[in-house]
C-alpha cells in the first residue's frame, strides 16, 4: 500500500503534501520540526504506489506556483495555505471516483531514533522513480540513457542499491543531478553535522 497525506501547519501559512508508505510514522517525525494542524492531516490510502504517485502529481500541478521552502530536512517543499481547501476537495474527489479510502493520523512514540541512512537513501530511490513515471519512462529507456544495466534501475527503485557511478549516471540522465546539494534529509543529522564543525574548524 502506498498513502498521500496532506498536513497543515497551525498557524495557516502553509501545508504539505507527502507520499509514504507509513504516513503516520512519517508525520510523526515532521512533527518534531513542524507544528502540524494534526486535526486537519488527510490521509489517502492510494492502494498502490503508482496511484499514490498519480495523486501526488496532480496536487503538485495544481498547486503550482504556490511553493514555499520550509526549514530543516535540506529545505521542505511546501505549499501556500491559500491553497490547502482546492487540495483537499481534489483529494477527495479523486477518493470518490477510485473508491479510495481516508485513515486517521494516529501520532506514533518518538522513542526510537530516525534511521537517517534509509531515509536519505529512500529520498533518492522515490525522486528517481518519480521522475522516470514523469517523465514516461520505462526502466529500461532510463537505463540506456544513464549507461547502466536495466536491473541497475530496478535496485535503485525499489532498494536504493547502486554503485555511486551508476547513481550519478541516473541522476545526470534524468536530469537530477541537482538531489546531490538539494537532497531533502533530517535535521538532526545537519544539526550534528553543524557542531561536529564547530569542534574541527579546519573541516
Amino acid at each position: 500500500m502506498s498513502f498521500i497525506y496532506i498536513a497543515p501547519l497551525s498557524d495557516h501559512s502553509a501545508f504539505k503534501v507527502g507520499k509514504a508508505i507509513a504516513p503516520s510514522s512519517r508525520l510523526s517525525q515532521l512533527l518534531r520540526y513542524y507544528d502540524f494542524s494534526t486535526s486537519q492531516i488527510l490521509i489517502v490510502n492510494c492502494k498502490t504506489v503508482d496511484n499514490a504517485f498519480a495523486l501526488e502529481s496532480i496536487l503538485h500541478k495544481a498547486c503550482e506556483g504556490m511553493r514555499v521552502i520550509m526549514p530543516y530536512e535540506g529545505g521542505t517543499e511546501f505549499f501556500s495555505h491559500k491553497l490547502f481547501d482546492e487540495a483537499v476537495c481534489i483529494a477527495r474527489a479523486v477518493c470518490r471516483i477510485n473508491s479510495f479510502q481516508t485513515v486517521p493520523f494516529v501520532r506514533e512514540r518518538q522513542e526510537d531514533p530516525i534511521d537517517e541512512t534509509n531515509l536519505i537513501v529512500e529520498a533518492f530511490a522515490n525522486k528517481i522513480r518519480a521522475r522516470r513515471l514523469e517523465l514516461n519512462l520505462r526502466q529500461a529507456d532510463v537505463a540506456k540513457l544513464a549507461g547502466v544495466a536495466k536491473s541497475t534501475i530496478e535496485r535503485i527503485e525499489k532498494r536504493g542499491q547502486a554503485t555511486f557511478y551508476n547513481m550519478v549516471a541516473v541522476l545526470r540522465a534524468l536530469n537530477l543531478e541537482y538531489l546531490l546539494s538539494q537532497l531533502e534529509i533530517s535535521a538532526p543529522l545537519r544539526q550534528r553535522s553543524a557542531k561536529f564543525r564547530n569542534k574541527n574548524p579546519l573541516i
